[in-house]
């Protein structure tokens, strides 16, 4: 099968362990490593304790996460193949400019191996930390067109004169380490992200949606694409997918009856909610840019985990043995996939399944790429 299989790279502390396992996973033949941008994660504080995961009990906090360009420096340098990226950093916490110098040093640093996985940012790591929510998707659009100007400006001077972002005899002297600038990919869903991917991005890195709804928004992508006049024969079509792989089917249903994964759901907005039957949890004029996890009682945990059903899980993860992994990832790869972060989070739903989980997600890359 002609498809890029990628992994998360580690998030919480020891940072050497993160190190080792990046290098391991070259090894394992994985084309590429995934760091999300987090400065809180998604499950709320009065979730996190043992009445709902043994983690708690090594873990303290579900709020821990490393810089990623930090790790994609450090894993980078220490590697030959494997490429490095952020799915996803935001344009509200980390201005276009300073973005622009980061991605062309890591550019340097990997050799040409680094990737710039830019989305329209959560509120969960905006609004608690005094940084304004407002106009995400134009702030995302005008800092695109930033970040391209700077990463080839050479010797010129820039200047740009947007709503949100200004610049004025602007210098950004690095230049990239080849001949073309870091590849930028974009975590793109409704119609106007999906169009901005035509228009600036290298790649697509979405979450998981039906095979159907994947082959028409890659279309609306080639689309943008061609009425701004580029040419993306260089496109890769990509998702990030969660995975939970169980020995039985018995297993896999109790994955997806696991609360901790049910409230993960949390993420989908609320079309996808109502279009398989199921009331938005946070209701119909809210959303998941509304969920501070850090701000939600025991009590409201447990309605949202009710309102999820596990059809939901189900929808939301890929979700089987090996071989149904497999089956299902080459429907995707019909309908255009050609990158996969296969993030595994068989073992926040079942600890127990842990070690399992991670043989198995080896022997799922060996047969895909087999295919």
């Amino acid at each position: 099968m002609d498809i890029q299989l990628g992994a998360p790279g580690q998030i919480i502390p020891p940072v050497d362990r993160g190190i080792s396992l990046g290098i391991k996973m070259e090894k394992l033949g994985y084309d590429a490593l995934w760091w999300p941008d987090h400065l809180m994660g998604w499950h709320p504080d009065s979730m996190w304790n043992e009445d709902f995961t043994p983690l708690a009990k090594h873990q303290p906090s579900s709020h821990v996460h490393v810089d990623p360009f930090a790790m994609m420096a450090a894993i980078g340098a220490q590697t030959e193949r494997i490429r490095v990226g952020t799915c996803v950093t935001d344009l509200l916490r980390r201005h276009p400019a300073s973005i622009a110098q980061t991605m062309l040093t890591l550019d340097h640093m990997t050799k040409g191996r680094a990737i710039l996985g830019l989305g329209s940012g959560e509120q969960l790591n905006i609004q608690p930390y005094g940084i304004d929510w407002d106009k995400p998707v134009a702030k995302l659009a005008e800092g695109l067109e930033v970040i391209r100007l700077l990463m080839n400006a050479g010797s010129e001077t820039v200047n740009f004169e947007g709503k949100h972002f200004r610049l004025q005899d602007a210098v950004m002297g690095l230049d990239p380490y080849g001949t073309s600038p870091p590849e930028i990919w974009l975590a793109a869903h409704g119609p106007r992200m999906l169009s901005l991917t035509g228009q600036y991005a290298d790649g697509w890195l979405p979450t998981k949606m039906s095979p159907a709804a994947y082959r028409d928004s890659l279309e609306r992508i080639r689309t943008a694409a061609q009425d701004s006049g580029r040419n993306i024969d260089h496109f890769v079509p990509g998702m990030l997918g969660y995975v939970l792989v169980g020995p039985d089917q018995e297993s896999v249903d109790r994955l997806l009856a696991s609360e901790m994964i049910r409230m993960l759901c949390i993420l989908m907005p609320n079309w996808v909610f109502e279009s398989l039957g199921v009331p938005p949890p946070l209701g119909t004029d809210g959303g998941f840019h509304d969920f501070i996890p850090s701000r939600i009682p025991r009590a409201e945990v447990d309605r949202i985990v009710k309102a999820i059903p596990p059809k939901v899980s189900a929808h939301y993860a890929f979700a089987g043995t090996v071989e149904q992994l497999v089956e299902e990832i080459a429907s995707y790869h019909a309908a255009g996939l050609r990158h996969l972060v296969m993030w595994n989070i068989t073992g926040l739903g079942d600890p127990d399944l842990a070690r399992f989980s991670f043989e198995a997600m080896n022997e799922l890359q060996t047969e895909l790429k087999a295919l």
